[in-house]
């Protein structure tokens, strides 16, 4: 840096570190952390999205992270959580969460896109990108197939 540019000094990161006002970006996002909050984890600057990422689980059925916790069924709609409109969002901040589908969930959050009912250690099925129930899938989705009895024959004896 040139003698009288403007810098921007991190106190996290010690005062021996400076940097131009255009490069004090989150080393994740890129995003500008001028005048914003920023966090510094070994040796790199982060935004606070991904200093939380790389601190605890982010929800799969919340994305983002806020500090309101919301149930299956009050609060958020199954279209949001499953990629068709605004979501509640959180990082995983309790010890209890359940995996699947690639991706760590709140307990309540990994939920029937049917009929709600939480299936953290229950039986589902993913019918296209969504979770269902088993009694929902049979309901809703499953094709019951009847075996023609053996007295019903497609040929006939003479």
């Amino acid at each position: 840096m040139a003698l009288g540019e403007p810098a921007v000094f991190a106190e996290r990161a010690g005062y021996d570190k400076m940097w131009h006002p255009a490069c004090f970006v989150c080393s994740a996002c890129s995003e500008l952390l001028v005048d914003m909050i920023y966090f510094w984890k070994k040796g790199a600057l982060f935004c606070g999205r991904h200093y939380g990422d790389s601190e605890k689980p982010r929800c799969g059925g919340c994305d983002e992270e806020v500090d309101v916790e919301v149930s299956c069924s009050k609060g958020r709609s199954r279209d949001s959580v499953w990629g068709r409109g605004p979501v509640c969002p959180q990082l995983i901040f309790s010890n209890e969460y359940t995996q699947a589908e690639g991706q760590s969930w709140h307990l309540k959050h990994f939920c029937c896109f049917e009929c709600d009912c939480v299936l953290a250690g229950e039986t589902y099925v993913m019918e296209g990108a969504r979770p269902v129930c088993q009694p929902c899938y049979m309901q809703n989705y499953a094709v019951v197939r009847l075996r023609p009895f053996a007295s019903c024959s497609s040929t006939t004896s003479a």
